[in-house]
């Protein structure tokens, strides 16, 4: 019987592991598998946690569904109707600018104006930063193909203050990186597509506009003909931008964890991946030695490293020295969550949170990254009488403050909220989540890296690379990785 090692209780351990049974099922084939997790609990950096009527999130408080992964998994998994929209009548996102929260024009996709009137007439950008972008019309396309880093992108198409007000605190904040090193094919490979086909984002932006205006005209003129025909109407559910769970994100790693049937070790370290070569008896192509609660060697076929790249550069030594040092050059920083949460009442006459929350550029030297307004983004975060914002922390620059005392970090958090929300009621619940060395850094030349370090482990038969370390740090993102991944195993255990 094949038998797979899964390193890694996050959502790309988790997926791997459902998705390998899954192609067990629908191939008859038999294979067993064992899925180890350091901490005691699965998920990774998806955490939520019920308390008093409030909904708080730890890690991500949603996933993407322009990306289609995310929504195929929660399809597989048979709980779509669990899924929450955004409240999208009240969508309004703010940019802190001199101190000020200024409304997000209305028509932008990212960085990028679809929309003439709302940009002309929104005070985010200056009149001369507004003709700087415009300039993106006339600016002929790169030809070189090689990386460059989002603010290098963003300053040759749109300008500076395009880049300060919005791609910074906007694109960057994404992935609590540095603009000036992160990767614009690991991250926003699109922006370079739209470039080389259309000469100007903005341009791409309008066709795009246009076609996505013809198409939900067609789909209309489709569904109302249809309906005519068979003398009825139907409504699909449709679901907004940023999907969520009625219960918060970890209800999505408790379904998961319900529907495995392999083997779950928590609390569980690796501390060697060794080749098995020597083990004719088994036949077994690896070695996993594990310490913690139970100390043993997992004989194994394959072994899915799905782990932080920073976690499993020492653990592959004895069998890729070459990937340890490989994995060990991606670089992380460190962020916290603060959520805060409010009687309503206290509230409500010193901020109408008429928003999903707000970003803050580097440039106005505030101690938090951003804030969302989370019970005014998804229904079920707060009963009627409270609110719940969460509060961002550390990232590029200001790792730092990821380090101060519980005490002092709530005080910090307080305090940005006073400067800039004008809030000074005194909440009733909060929590604090720290993420060290928790994001991975897409520096410039990522991608070319990752290749290489995918070229190493196709040296190793039965040794996979998945999760957001390598090419993308969303659930969607990790959930095509795992995806990828099985296929890949399926494909060695069929071509021997």
């Amino acid at each position: 019987m094949t038998h797979i090692t899964i390193i890694g209780g996050g959502i790309a351990g988790l997926a791997t592991a459902f998705y390998l049974e899954k192609k067990a099922n629908e191939t008859g084939r038999t294979i067993s598998y064992t899925l180890v997790e350091q901490s005691d609990r699965l998920g990774g950096k998806i955490v939520t946690q019920t308390v008093d009527n409030f909904v708080i999130e730890g890690g991500p408080d949603s996933f993407i569904t322009q990306k289609p992964w995310g929504l195929q998994l929660c399809r597989d998994l048979g709980v779509t109707d669990r899924l929450l929209s955004t409240n999208d009548a009240q969508r309004n996102v703010f940019v802190l600018r001199s101190g000020r929260l200024i409304p997000f024009p209305a028509g932008y996709r990212l960085a990028i104006p679809t929309q003439f009137m709302p940009f002309a007439l929104s005070p985010l950008i200056s009149p001369l930063g507004k003709a700087r972008m415009g300039l993106d019309l006339f600016i002929p396309p790169r030809m070189d193909k090689t990386d460059e880093s989002l603010a290098d992108f963003m300053r040759r198409r749109l300008g500076q203050e395009a880049l300060d007000m919005i791609g910074e605190p906007l694109m960057a904040g994404i992935y609590t990186a540095d603009p000036e090193r992160l990767s614009i094919q690991s991250t926003f490979p699109m922006f370079i597509g739209l470039e080389q086909k259309h000469g100007s984002l903005i341009k791409a932006m309008q066709v795009a506009k246009w076609k996505m205006y013809r198409k939900k005209q067609q789909q209309t003129n489709g569904s109302t003909s249809q309906a005519e025909q068979n003398g009825k109407t139907t409504t699909a559910r449709k679901l907004s931008i940023f999907t969520s769970f009625q219960g918060g994100m970890s209800e999505l790693v408790a379904i998961l964890q319900d529907q495995l049937t392999g083997e779950i070790q928590l609390n569980s370290q690796v501390v060697d991946i060794r080749s098995a070569n020597s083990s004719a008896s088994t036949g077994k192509r690896f070695e996993v030695v594990l310490a913690g609660d139970e100390t043993r060697t997992i004989k194994t076929d394959g072994v899915v490293l799905a782990a932080p790249a920073r976690t499993m550069s020492s653990v592959v030594q004895s069998t890729l020295p070459a990937l340890t040092t490989a994995l060990s050059n991606i670089r992380y920083t460190s962020t916290s969550t603060i959520s805060l949460g409010y009687r309503r009442q206290d509230i409500i006459s010193q901020h109408d949170l008429n928003g999903f929350g707000f970003v803050i550029p580097k440039s106005e030297q505030r101690h938090i990254l951003a804030c969302t307004w989370s019970s005014t983004k998804f229904h079920h975060r707060a009963d009627d009488d409270h609110v719940l914002l969460r509060t961002f922390v550390g990232g590029n620059g200001q790792e730092h403050l990821v380090g101060l005392s519980d005490e002092a970090l709530i005080t910090l958090a307080r305090m940005e909220l006073f400067i800039t929300m004008g809030i000074t009621a005194t909440p009733v619940i909060q929590r604090i989540f720290r993420w060290a060395e928790g994001a991975p850094q897409y520096d410039v030349g990522h991608l070319n890296r990752v290749a290489d370090m995918e070229q190493m482990v196709r040296q190793q038969p039965g040794l996979y690379l998945t999760g957001s370390s390598f090419r993308g740090i969303g659930i969607p993102d990790c959930v095509k990785s795992a995806l990828d991944t099985v296929e890949q195993i399926w494909q060695d255990i069929e071509t021997p």
